[in-house]
């Protein structure tokens, strides 16, 4: 038998874990971006090696983030959207050759070849996973 000092120390311990864990579920901030899904070598235009695409849920939206690695640099582009579709996208570029230079491209998301891109990226992804952007 269990002796009332104890159990009484006991129902404190296990009360105070329980308040803790509900109030860590309690603190995570829903605005704090999370990835969905992750997929690596994806094919892409134009060639890259080692490429990272990233789905991404934010507050009212989703981001993929595509970064795709080239002889002599990086570039990283960024596609927002939520369910009325494509909201900005953007490129930036890193090259590393003899001089490091970086550009900065903003898609025309009104542009037939952007929006038909932006389609095949999203087809590497999960119906589940886009479905959370909607």
């Amino acid at each position: 038998m269990l002796h009332r000092p104890f159990k009484i120390m006991l129902v404190s311990v296990l009360s105070g874990m329980s308040f803790t864990a509900c109030s860590t579920l309690q603190n995570q901030n829903p605005d704090t971006p999370q990835v969905l899904e992750q997929i690596k070598n994806i094919g892409a235009s134009p060639t890259t090696e080692n490429n990272i695409a990233k789905l991404v849920k934010q507050d009212h939206h989703c981001v993929i983030e595509f970064t795709g690695y080239f002889d002599g640099g990086k570039a990283v582009e960024h596609w927002t959207f939520n369910q009325s579709g494509l909201i900005s996208a953007s490129s930036s570029t890193q090259h590393t050759t003899l001089v490091s230079a970086n550009t900065a491209t903003a898609f025309d998301i009104d542009d037939p070849a952007v929006q038909a891109n932006f389609k095949k990226l999203q087809s590497n992804f999960s119906a589940n996973n886009l479905a959370q952007c909607h």
